[in-house]
């Protein structure tokens, strides 16, 4: 029953349009990667998607006219980097963003569940960069500002949204075409009970299997450990996570302690209980406040 009504909420939240999924490169065959070989998408519930192979978005823009830019989100549902909870984590948070005054785009970017059609490091990183570049490169028909462009993740998503955050580097592969020469650059970056660590001793390792396999390559291990790859220009951070969480808390923790050695700002929120993967469901635990606490912190992007 708590559910039903989280999600009756949830659907009345008003927002102008939305798009509907749309692929990230146009054509399909101009995906990075693609291979037409792919299996099709398969969705195992009502809620989550896998073998994701072409990445799309869909946008939720805010309801009514806008004398000025708004800022933008793009969001990353969690899945272990091999399915997407797409419905609490990506749809859900795309409709309460419209409804805060942002511009949301949820990204269905690649995972898969097949091992004998996986999909591995970099393609996820290329999804999350094309997705904000695609933010920018329709700022003027979505009236979005682009110097205020952010993230959010959750679970894996949450470390997808903080590897797009800090990477240095160019992505091998990524194409040159209009979008591809926007900026990935992200203004704030919101991580919602977030993996971070790929290394030992508290890995989430159906994420970093997913996502590296069994990489040996201490320097990529590294690179994708987002923690160690904090700088003192590194974006503000709103973190969320819960103490008994399955992905132990010390991934959030590391974030924390690096961006506060760095000068960066972050507001971090753990909670005594709550457990993982609630999306911004009601479920009678602490957690149930950080929607409320992260509206007030979104504020400072609205100004």
């Amino acid at each position: 029953m708590k559910t039903l009504i989280a999600l009756t909420m949830l659907a009345s939240l008003s927002f102008a349009q939305e798009s509907g999924w749309q692929p990230l490169w146009q054509p399909k065959e101009n995906t990075p990667g693609y291979d037409a070989a792919m299996p099709p998408e398969k969705y195992p519930d009502a809620e989550h998607v896998t073998n994701v192979h072409l990445p799309e978005y869909c946008v939720f823009l805010p309801e009514g006219e806008s004398d000025k830019p708004r800022p933008a989100v793009c969001i990353f549902p969690g899945g272990g980097y091999q399915n997407l909870a797409l419905t609490k984590e990506g749809e859900e948070i795309g409709r309460w963003l419209a409804s805060q005054g942002f511009v949301g785009m949820a990204v269905k970017y690649r995972v898969s569940a097949d091992g004998k059609h996986p999909e591995a490091f970099p393609h996820q990183l290329m999804d999350a960069r094309r997705a904000i570049r695609t933010l920018r490169a329709h700022a003027k028909e979505w009236n979005v500002d682009p110097n205020k462009i952010g993230v959010i993740g959750f679970s894996a998503g949450g470390h997808l949204a903080a590897l797009a955050t800090t990477w240095k580097d160019d992505v091998p592969g990524e194409t040159k075409d209009t979008i591809d020469k926007e900026s990935p650059a992200t203004g704030f970056a919101m991580l919602i009970y977030p993996v971070i660590s790929m290394d030992k001793p508290y890995v989430h390792g159906g994420s970093k299997n997913a996502l590296l396999g069994q990489a040996k390559d201490a320097e990529l291990v590294k690179k994708c450990s987002p923690y160690l790859q904090v700088t003192r220009q590194t974006p503000p951070l709103f973190v969320v996570q819960s103490a008994d969480d399955g992905v132990s808390a010390l991934n959030s923790l590391d974030m924390v302690r690096a961006a506060q050695e760095k000068g960066v700002p972050v507001e971090y929120h753990l909670y005594r209980k709550g457990g993982h993967g609630y999306g911004m469901r009601k479920q009678n635990n602490p957690t149930d406040a950080w929607p409320q606490e992260a509206e007030k912190w979104l504020k400072q992007f609205k100004q």
